[in-house]
């Protein structure tokens, strides 16, 4: 019933951890789609390992996140697309309950879960522990890719991921790929839920000390600011926005933490870069 959607660059560890996770699932009925970035065939000995476990398809796609994720969906073969990064890992019932949930409500087109550390605390957004319909106010609190799971009919007619939009990207604009999914099948009038008991595990991805935290929040706030722009949002919204990033910097100047401050720098002016850069780029709905 799955088509597990798993792009890969520069990483082999992580993915064997994940598809370890996938030789224990208690839901058998999936296939793994890897769609491979690297210039070389350093996945080639993990994926004739795995074989024999779970129905692996191994393809390849030029770099770009978003690019990579629409090669997979034209190769899916099941009703349901999920899409585990490879840097992720399911728990043994991580399938089971997405079935369910789908198998419950013949309406839903995408269900979203939590995604946690080792620990079960966050670790990619803050996510709640309240099932809820998604909504254009509270979709940023609903989960990011690797916990969304979705009927391929819908990723269809949506038009699959915008290539403007994501890391590798070739647009400054490198995040927000699923956040704009999740806003487009809002506005198409699909059903959208929310569900915590739904699990996929991720380890924590923004430390302090991560050297390149800042570089990252400027190029993830690019995206962020794209995606306001091009769903509509208003002036006011944008103001917010950046003003939240903006306190968040006089707060940690007046503690006298410089790394901080930059990161809250970062973050505001990459909001107000991809805001500015989606109007000039010319946007398509």
């Amino acid at each position: 019933m799955f088509s597990l959607i798993v792009c890969s660059v520069d990483r082999t560890d992580h993915l064997a951890r994940l598809f370890r996770s996938l030789a224990t699932q208690d839901f058998t009925h999936f296939e793994v789609i890897l769609v491979d970035q690297n210039e070389d065939d350093r996945l080639v000995p993990l994926v004739s390992a795995h074989q024999d476990r779970f129905a692996i398809r191994h393809i390849r796609s030029p770099r770009g996140l978003s690019r990579a994720r629409n090669t997979g969906i034209a190769s899916a073969s099941q009703p349901l697309i999920a899409f585990p990064d490879d840097d992720c890992w399911y728990r043994p019932d991580t399938l089971t309950l997405a079935s369910a949930i789908f198998e419950a409500d013949p309406a839903l087109g995408i269900a979203t879960g939590r995604t946690l550390d080792a620990d079960g605390l966050p670790s990619v957004s803050p996510t709640g522990q309240e099932a809820c319909a998604i909504t254009r106010r509270n979709y940023l609190s609903c989960g990011n890719s690797n916990g969304i799971f979705l009927r391929r009919s819908l990723i269809e007619t949506l038009g699959g991921f915008d290539e403007r939009l994501g890391v590798g990207a070739s647009t400054p604009f490198q995040s927000g790929e699923e956040a704009d999914l999740l806003l487009r099948a809002i506005a198409s009038g699909a059903t959208l839920g929310y569900h915590p008991h739904l699990i996929v595990h991720h380890d924590q991805v923004v430390a302090a000390n991560n050297p390149r935290r800042i570089e990252r929040a400027a190029k993830y706030g690019a995206g962020f600011g794209a995606l306001l722009r091009k769903h509509g949002f208003s002036p006011g919204h944008l103001a917010y926005r950046l003003l939240r990033p903006l306190a968040g910097m006089v707060l940690a100047l007046a503690r006298g933490d410089l790394a901080e401050a930059r990161y809250k720098r970062a973050w505001a002016y990459g909001i107000w870069r991809g805001w500015t850069g989606w109007r000039r780029l010319g946007s398509k709905s």
